[in-house]
């Protein structure tokens, strides 16, 4: 087994919980508790080293549970010390915990008074000072964070649509805006952590020094005297070794909230440079000291040079901030910064930076290139339905899925659709649009859940149409969601009504989706795997008549899964013409099992109407070739029969409950007949007999006459 793998980083916080579980349980000799109160310490130290040298708060995004950790840790120690003190206190403070007895001996002093009263003193800078400071900062900047987001998400989307930032950073701000906004919130909520440890602290020592009064009173005959002494230097010793870890983490937590997270550089170097900046304060500072050193009663030696240190250190500064050079200014100069000497004047300075700034600034081309940059699909957000698209967004999964889902049903990969917002958008509206022209709205409320169908009458709510399908619904409230479901409402959130929305658009104009370039990368594929059909069927036809056939495809409906078979069929026929009409027939009848099955009913059988065979023959006289293209050279009172006719037919049949029903005709005349009825809106598929799989059940329900 290889030892490094198996002793990974992980197995430490497995073992640490382990040690918290161990510890709780089973009673520990004295070196083992003397192991872990030290350690417990050290952890401590080490969390404030770090929070003083990160460089941004946000960058220790584990910080909060490691408080919920660390908290754990000690509060496990304090019932294992409480268990060493009730238990072998009497036997003196060595032989509970050497940790333990010296830090009581130290701060006792010989006298227990000064030893209760130091012990008070620090826990209450621990629990009011600095642990109820910290709790207040992270709430207040946990709050001011989360309600800045939607300013800070607009400023990102206002780079990116300018231009001025590209996609992959766009989404490595965002990434880092929902870990900041994140780590905010959960630091508001382990801060109660840190205030629950310094209370559960001191409560616990109340209950080591009554117990242990208490017992070696009655249990073991001591003195009060002896008891008292015994059990004050274990308490405070045991309340300094708890209390003075949680003061470190204390401090660590209210270091990290309060500092900011735009801050360039590690919270030493730039404290330690911003106190020291202004050499006049220290000046100043400096001539007080000396000045109070000569008051009666003050202390002249140290006041007088602690005010010279500071004088000179001001002074330093002054004379580095000007640029002269002496045996002073040499000691205090980094290597760097006499290399640099060369550019110290100030001219050289701020044409240096005006230059990088130059440099910096994005060029004026690559901005005008981003603004024209072509996007097939966005969808423009209100301002309140920008928090749908942030942090674990369920619109962005959903809108992920309809590309898996439009590329299995259609046969093409489309565009990613880019979401952007718009102010000039309702708060609460949306709009989609096709290559930069609006192609729909709609209007959602994202703390509410639209219900359709049901019982009418059965909810109160704002009642609207439902955008996708013009239905009607009412708008409710999330705690009505039960009684909808039970009164047989389909209950929707906004995210999905804005999916399906976009699904549903998207396959109504799937044919102004695909372009050329998607043709291209589907030949592509196809070439791998069948590299002489594509060979063969492109020396004989083109990108531009392949496009035009799946544009013709998926204008009537008809997926481009198969496009194996769509190619082979334009390449048996494209040698000898080239005419769009013909293509798109052959093809239609290659692809006869997909069509037959698309149109078939839920009963498996396909339910066809028919003209009659004399209406049929007149109407294949009627055509004429102009340019290449026939066409149906019907009278107004002809084209108005057949429409007139089929709606009531059609009409007739719905009453049998059939859901599907596709009209049948000879296939000179399909597309022709196919385009009349779409010209007066009636909704039907119009096949011809070369579609019909031979092997499907078929019902005719009805012929057409007149």
């Amino acid at each position: 087994m290889n030892i490094k793998r198996f002793l990974s980083k992980d197995l430490f916080v497995v073992a640490l919980f382990v040690a918290i579980l161990m510890i709780i349980i089973v009673p520990l000799p004295k070196g083992v508790l003397d192991f872990f109160l030290i350690l417990s310490l050290s952890f401590s130290l080490l969390i404030l080293l770090i929070s003083l040298y990160i460089q941004k708060p946000a960058d220790l995004t584990t910080f909060p549970t490691i408080i919920l950790i660390l908290a754990l840790f000690r509060l496990s120690l304090n019932i294992a010390t409480t268990r060493s003190i009730l238990s072998e206190g009497h036997n003196g403070p060595d032989s509970v915990s050497s940790i333990i007895s010296a830090f009581g001996e130290f701060v006792v002093g010989g006298n227990m008074v000064i030893g209760v009263i130091v012990f008070i003193i620090l826990v209450l800078i621990n629990f009011m000072v600095v642990t109820k400071g910290a709790t207040r900062v992270a709430e207040v900047t946990a709050r001011f964070t989360l309600d800045s987001m939607p300013g800070k998400q607009m400023a990102i989307d206002a780079d990116l649509n300018a231009g001025f930032i590209d996609d992959k950073e766009a989404q490595v701000r965002r990434k880092e805006l929902i870990s900041e906004a994140s780590f905010y919130g959960a630091m508001d909520g382990s801060s109660k952590f840190v205030k629950g440890d310094a209370v559960a602290g001191i409560i616990i020592t109340l209950v080591n020094l009554i117990g242990g009064l208490l017992i070696g009173l009655f249990q073991h005959d001591m003195t009060v005297a002896q008891s008292g002494e015994i059990y004050t230097i274990l308490t405070i010793g045991d309340g300094l070794v708890a209390q003075l870890p949680a003061l470190i983490l204390s401090t660590a937590t209210a270091v990290i909230i309060t500092r900011s997270n735009m801050d360039e550089d590690k919270f030493a170097n730039q404290s330690v440079s911003q106190l020291v900046k202004e050499s006049k304060s220290l000046i100043l500072v400096g001539v007080g000291l000396v000045f109070f050193g000569f008051v009666p009663g003050f202390p002249t030696g140290i006041l007088v040079v602690m005010g010279i240190v500071l004088a000179i250190i001001g002074y330093t500064i002054s004379m580095i901030e000007d640029g002269k050079e002496n045996a002073l200014t040499k000691l205090f100069t980094p290597e760097t910064a006499k290399k640099s000497k060369s550019i110290d004047d100030k001219t050289d300075i701020e044409s240096l930076k005006e230059k990088k700034k130059q440099e910096a600034a994005p060029d004026e081309n690559q901005v005008m290139e981003n603004i024209m940059k072509m996007d097939v699909l966005e969808l423009k957000l209100g301002i309140r339905l920008l928090q749908l698209v942030q942090g674990d967004s369920e619109l962005l999964d959903k809108i992920k899925a309809i590309r898996k889902t439009i590329a299995s049903d259609l046969g093409f990969v489309i565009p990613q659709i880019r979401i952007s917002d718009d102010a000039n958008l309702p708060s609460n509206e949306y709009e989609l649009y096709l290559k930069r022209i609006p192609l729909t709205k709609g209007k959602v409320e994202v703390e509410k859940l639209l219900a359709m169908g049901g019982i009418p009458g059965k909810l109160k709510g704002l009642k609207v149409k439902e955008p996708v399908f013009n239905l009607d619904a009412v708008w409710i409230d999330e705690s009505q969601k039960d009684d909808a479901l039970m009164n047989g409402f389909t209950v929707v959130d906004a995210p999905t009504i804005i999916s399906t929305h976009i699904s549903e658009l998207i396959k109504k104009h799937a044919e102004d989706i695909i372009t050329r370039q998607d043709i291209v990368d589907i030949v592509e594929r196809l070439k791998k795997d069948f590299p002489i059909v594509i060979e063969e069927a492109m020396k004989v036809t083109s990108y531009g008549a392949l496009l035009k056939v799946c544009r013709d495809l998926l204008h009537e409906k008809i997926p481009i899964v198969d496009m194996l078979t769509i190619i082979e069929a334009v390449a048996d026929i494209a040698e000898f013409t080239k005419a769009p009409d013909v293509l798109l027939e052959h093809v239609r009848s290659k692809l006869y099992r997909l069509i037959t099955n698309r149109f078939k009913d839920t009963d498996d059988t396909l339910h066809i109407v028919t003209i009659k065979p004399e209406i049929e023959q007149q109407f294949i006289g009627k055509l004429q070739e102009q340019h290449g293209v026939s066409q149906l050279m019907l009278s107004i009172a002809e084209i108005n029969n057949l429409v007139t006719k089929t709606k009531e037919l059609l009409e007739q049949i719905e009453t049998k409950g059939f859901g599907k029903v596709a009209m049948v005709v000879d296939p000179m005349l399909r597309k022709r007949i196919s385009e009349i009825y779409e010209k007066f809106g009636l909704q039907v598929a119009v096949l011809s007999h070369a579609e019909l799989d031979s092997k499907a059940n078929f019902a005719i329900e009805g012929t057409l006459d007149f």
